[in-house]
């Protein structure tokens, strides 16, 4: 068994981030004496949980499988509510004029 601190130097991540997790129960350990204790097989699973995989490759030549980001549409003066005026871009030089 392993303490929190030495766990943490195996796997080589902060100690704290270890304990937020066993804390949230994102990872399993066992609880000794009102302290964290990881087991080997403990430590194997924390890295199985986090091991990320890469993409197959699709051959289509696609950079990325990032959705695309929708533009909102502006809303027109037609849809403006009534009696309040649009508002518009302050001049970037010059004073300000006072209305």
């Amino acid at each position: 068994m392993h303490t929190a601190e030495e766990a943490a130097r195996l796997l080589k991540v902060k100690q704290s981030w270890l304990e937020r997790q066993a804390a949230a129960r994102k990872v399993p350990f066992s609880m000794l004496g009102g302290s964290y204790r990881f087991s080997d097989r403990h430590l194997a699973e924390i890295v199985r949980m986090n091991e990320v995989s890469p993409a197959p490759d699709t051959g289509d030549g696609a950079r990325s499988t990032r959705p695309r980001r929708i533009r909102r549409r502006t809303p027109d003066t037609s849809e403006a509510a009534a009696g309040f005026e649009r508002l518009r871009p302050r001049p970037r030089s010059g004073p300000r004029l006072a209305s």
